[in-house]
């Protein structure tokens, strides 16, 4: 039988204590989400018939479609409990599509320039432009999406830890569950303080 040594015991404690304080792991939900629509054809539910004017803020899913005369994508903020700075990987889990779709879709995530937008209010009129994007995924037939790295958007977030990010298609549509259903996006954050 081998017996451990309190010097043993402290040395294992200060190993397995160093690893917990070097990295953990935080999760957030989104802060708020809307889908920005912008088309050049008419949309009657919108102000004056104008795509561009809808304000899908509280809607309960969102949405992103390209092709055709549409370019629809959703608008997801978070808020970081940490210090940009300390962050060192970032992925988004998204909530499950609200009907499956038949066909694979690549999704794309670009950073907003700006978190300063309001769910109230924001339109493809007024919408925070739009970084390039900064991965792409390919999701098949029948499934959901997975996480999604969206690490460079962390460490682009704002003195606040505001950020947004833009979810996209690159051909085909796509429609999720949003904050207002009840099933937000989460961040998923590992950062070393």
């Amino acid at each position: 039988m081998h017996i451990i040594t309190p010097l043993q015991l402290c040395t294992a404690l200060t190993v397995f204590t160093s690893v917990i304080i070097s990295s953990f792991a935080i999760d957030t939900p989104a802060t708020k989400d809307s889908t920005i629509f912008r088309s050049t054809v008419s949309c009657p539910s919108c102000p004056d018939r104008n795509c561009y004017k809808c304000t899908l803020g509280h809607d309960a899913t969102l949405e992103a479609n390209t092709g055709g005369l549409a370019y629809i994508r959703s608008l997801i903020a978070f808020q970081l409990p940490v210090q940009a700075a300390s962050v060192t990987a970032c992925i988004v889990q998204f909530p499950a599509f609200t009907k499956q779709i038949q066909a694979p879709v690549n999704v794309t995530a670009a950073q907003a320039l700006s978190s300063d937008w309001d769910e109230n209010t924001v339109t493809g009129e007024n919408a925070p432009d739009s970084g390039d994007i900064f991965t792409e995924i390919e999701v098949p037939a029948y499934a959901n999406i997975g996480a999604i790295d969206v690490t460079p958007a962390c460490q682009g977030a704002d003195e606040d830890g505001n950020f947004s990010i833009f979810l996209g298609t690159r051909f085909g549509r796509i429609e999720i569950w949003s904050k207002d259903s009840g099933n937000p996006a989460i961040l998923h954050i590992t950062s070393s303080a």
